[in-house]
């Protein structure tokens, strides 16, 4: 196990919401859940983005090689469908007209399309761009064994209905309202670089 001065324990994330960035940077070193037994129908693999409609729910399909027992770490990702150009076309449907759109488009297409077999390393790397791109005091580390409790725990926070602190500019559809439970695919395509004030 890794001993670290006063490490915060994370659930890991498909894209994860300005509040999961949020409160990453407000902790400083991170260990990443992945000896949990993977829970159903959470945003580790599935995140929300702002389209004509309003939020769009994009879940990324998984294979549990060892059912409702397999562990985080074990969780691998299907390719059956071609999920990650349906889910880059509706990025771009969705953040077209944003005004940092073009500058980050490449980036994460890449990621995307950048084939894993694993979940863990798909999201850690989503996660490492992000702290890179936003220049986060963050460091992350991989847990070694479970849990079932620590001093600083956000493993059960629920970031699919956890609002974030403040606010920035969207691109609205229809009713303009501030929409705070979103991807920081959002945040990036919308703010560029000023949306590290967001996060901090």
């Amino acid at each position: 196990m890794l001993f670290l001065d006063h490490p915060s324990f994370f659930p890991i994330a498909y894209f994860g919401s300005v509040r999961y960035f949020q409160d990453l940077a407000s902790q400083g070193e991170i260990l990443l859940e992945v000896c949990d037994h993977f829970p159903k129908q959470t945003f580790r693999n599935r995140t929300v983005i702002l389209g004509s409609q309003g939020p769009q729910i994009l879940t990324m399909p998984l294979e549990r090689p060892n059912g409702s027992k397999t562990v985080t770490r074990d969780v691998l990702i299907s390719y059956q469908q071609n999920w990650p150009v349906i889910h880059w076309r509706a990025i771009k449907t969705a953040y077209a007209s944003a005004p940092y759109f073009e500058h980050y488009a490449s980036d994460i297409e890449q990621l995307l399309l950048r084939k894993h077999r694993f979940l863990i390393d798909f999201n850690e790397e989503i996660t490492q761009f992000f702290i890179k791109t936003y220049q986060l005091p963050v460091l992350t580390y991989q847990t070694q064994e479970y849990r079932s409790d620590y001093p600083l725990d956000f493993r059960n926070s629920d970031y699919e209905t956890l609002e974030m602190s403040g606010e920035y500019t969207q691109v609205f559809f229809g009713e303009k309202r501030f929409i705070p439970q979103v991807s920081i695919l959002d945040l990036l395509f919308c703010e560029g670089p000023i949306g590290r004030k967001t996060i901090i």
